[in-house]
């Protein structure tokens, strides 16, 4: 190990492949499993836009956070949903996993499902989110295909989604 945080742990291996061949002195990013949360109210999903250091800019996509020791993906889902939407979560179920970047990134995804109240219950308390918007489907569906949500757990997420709640 060469530097680690709360967030993330850099790391040198060396790897044994099939058949003998070895990657010597390969680069691994390893960071906490997170959850991403899609939140459907009646009137469509919840949606944050928020700054994103690595790319230096903002972005609009889903609620997302660490699961922390002892949670369940889908208590952490509801957790981060209310701290970063300030909505209260119920019914939450997990629709599936992705690892993020599986060449140099040891992170995996869980993407959760969960019924959202109407509005906001509190305010959100996660001091990164710069807003917090409800769109239907067919609207964050168009912002994905006009690259305006670009982040890729927010789209593999949204796709996840869409497919499996048949919300085509």
């Amino acid at each position: 190990m060469h530097l680690s945080n709360q967030w993330l742990t850099l790391r040198e291996n060396d790897y044994e492949l099939a058949g003998g061949k070895r990657l010597a002195s390969y680069w691994l990013v390893e960071k906490p499993p997170y959850v991403l949360v899609i939140g459907e109210t009646r009137k469509g999903l919840v949606l944050v836009r928020e700054f994103r250091p690595g790319s230096g800019k903002e972005h609009l996509g889903f609620p997302a956070g660490f699961i922390d020791a002892g949670e369940t993906p889908e208590q952490a889902a509801v957790r981060e949903f209310k701290e970063e939407t300030g909505f209260h979560a119920s019914g939450a179920r997990v629709l599936g996993t992705f690892d993020a970047q599986a060449a140099w990134l040891r992170a995996t995804c869980t993407v959760v499902y969960v019924t959202a109240s109407d509005r906001p219950e509190a305010s959100a308390v996660d001091a990164e989110i710069d807003a917090v918007l409800v769109m239907d489907w067919g609207q964050v569906l168009e912002k994905v295909r006009a690259g305006e949500i670009t982040e890729m757990h927010a789209v593999a997420g949204f796709y996840m989604a869409r497919d499996l709640l048949d919300k085509s």
